[in-house]
């Protein structure tokens, strides 16, 4: 329950600083100093917990918390990339759409990456499996989209 709760506190505050810096047009916080200032909040965070909760429920919650964070920083360019493949025309010519493959497929590759560190971060084998399986199919993916879009585009010039 407390985890939970705190992997809600956690959201709230990243969501709340995404839309800061998306308001001000950069980066308020820059992302390496960023990395620190989370490990320093983990480390007091883990301190404040470990006085009323046992030190093995305190890092277990931490690492939970981390490991939504992860998760979290790895979805959103997920969807986006997903989003983006599909909503833009082809307004900058026919070939656009491999850029855009290509750019989703890194992507999606690297939020496979995350998918699987934060399963090994909170000893969660199926969702290490689950990434690995993204991690194997994600190429094939892109193969067989861009085959696709090829032969419908060879088609629609016939025509």
């Amino acid at each position: 329950m407390i985890s939970e709760l705190f992997v809600l506190i956690y959201a709230i505050i990243i969501i709340g600083f995404v839309a800061w810096n998306i308001k001000k047009g950069s980066f308020v916080i820059e992302p390496s100093k960023l990395v620190i200032t989370i490990i320093i909040l983990s480390i007091i965070a883990t301190i404040i917990l470990s006085r009323n909760i046992d030190i093995y429920v305190t890092i277990r919650s931490i690492a939970k918390i981390l490991a939504g964070g992860i998760m979290f920083a790895g979805v959103l360019p997920m969807i986006s990339a997903g989003i983006g493949l599909f909503r833009f025309g082809d307004e900058y010519g026919p070939n656009i759409f491999y850029a855009r493959n290509h750019i989703t497929g890194i992507i999606d590759t690297t939020a496979s990456l995350v998918m699987i560190f934060a399963g090994l971060l909170i000893f969660r084998l199926d969702l290490v499996a689950v990434g690995f399986f993204f991690f194997i199919l994600i190429p094939f993916v892109g193969n067989a989209l861009a085959n696709a879009y090829y032969y419908s585009y060879q088609r629609r010039l016939k025509e």
